[in-house]
């Protein structure tokens, strides 16, 4: 009798848990998706990755926290590791996790030494998804659920740079000042106030504005012409299209817009700017800028851009300062 009893006690604790383990399995999990992992911009320093993911809740109570930590290679070589919290997610909610990585071509230089000529390289992202659970779950039978995952794309090889040439501001003709003149006095004066402004001879007159030289009435642009010459010293080719630009002299607004030609040639583009500006825009400071022919600069703007090997058009981002001469 005793040894019936005995097993009666066994047969109904393991009846017990695999009542308990069918629960268990039947109880609804948190489901992590990773959606995309997408160039978001190419800057002239940095790439920056966009990762899209997904997590829904089922549970009636919001979860603290998601943790991520990952491992991020190129061409199969651990660049970096990370770790952080994603956030909460609310109860009974599907929240999106985006993450964006940023990875700067000053950690890539030795990659792209080892292997030159490879114009697309493979980012590896491998990693995990952890999600605690709160002690009002404890049915669930664990404490946390983890969510492996292991990620591939392309992306160019790049190191891209930008410089002014081919920089000249046109003097306008006699005939052009005088057309636009009431008087042969303030034609004489826009003369000289330009011819000392943009001339190669010695200069004679002192910076001062356009307004204050008195010529605030004159309808007068100037043409300027220069080119953006975009070069990449890695091994992708760069396909610039729809560009605009916005360039600063001495710290003062100067000229923006868009381009009337880009010349893309494999590694290198050439974008040619043909554009003019109002007489009137010339400050006290502009006209020393321009006239000693050094400014410091601004450049910033932005572009589509397509690279050979990759479907989709990127997002290029671009903003150098400096020092030229023309």
């Amino acid at each position: 009798m005793l040894r019936s009893f005995s097993l009666f006690i066994t047969l109904l604790s393991f009846h017990h848990c695999s009542v308990l383990g069918v629960l268990q399995d039947r109880i609804p999990k948190p489901e992590f998706t990773f959606e995309s992992l997408s160039i978001k911009e190419i800057t002239l320093t940095d790439i920056t990755l966009k990762m899209e993911t997904t997590l829904e809740n089922p549970y009636p109570v919001g979860l603290p926290k998601s943790l991520l930590n990952m491992d991020l290679k190129i061409e199969g070589t651990k660049l970096t590791h990370i770790s952080t919290d994603l956030g909460e997610i609310q109860a009974k909610a599907t929240k999106s996790l985006p993450f964006e990585l940023k990875i700067k071509y000053s950690d890539l230089v030795k990659i792209y030494q080892s292997i030159p000529g490879k114009a697309l390289l493979v980012v590896g992202l491998d990693g995990n998804v952890k999600v605690p659970l709160p002690a009002s779950l404890a049915s669930v039978g664990q404490d946390s659920i983890s969510f492996p995952f292991q990620k591939e794309r392309e992306i160019p090889a790049v190191l891209p740079s930008v410089e002014i040439q081919n920089f000249v501001i046109k003097m306008p003709t006699k005939e052009e000042i005088v057309s636009q003149s009431n008087t042969t006095a303030v034609a004489n004066a826009a003369f000289n106030y330009l011819d000392s402004l943009l001339s190669k001879k010695a200069k004679k007159q002192s910076a001062q504005s356009a307004v204050s030289a008195g010529l605030s009435d004159l309808k007068i642009n100037l043409n300027t012409d220069f080119d953006l010459k975009f070069q990449n010293k890695a091994a992708s080719e760069l396909l610039f299209q729809g560009l605009n630009y916005d360039l600063k002299l001495g710290g003062e607004n100067f000229l923006k817009g868009t381009p009337k030609e880009i010349i893309n040639n494999g590694k290198e583009s050439i974008v040619k700017v043909s554009t003019a500006f109002p007489l009137t825009q010339i400050s006290q400071g502009l006209y020393k800028t321009i006239q000693t022919k050094t400014a410091a600069f601004d450049l910033g703007g932005s572009s589509g851009m397509k690279v050979p090997g990759l479907e989709e058009g990127i997002n290029f981002q671009y903003n150098k300062a400096g020092k030229f001469s023309w």
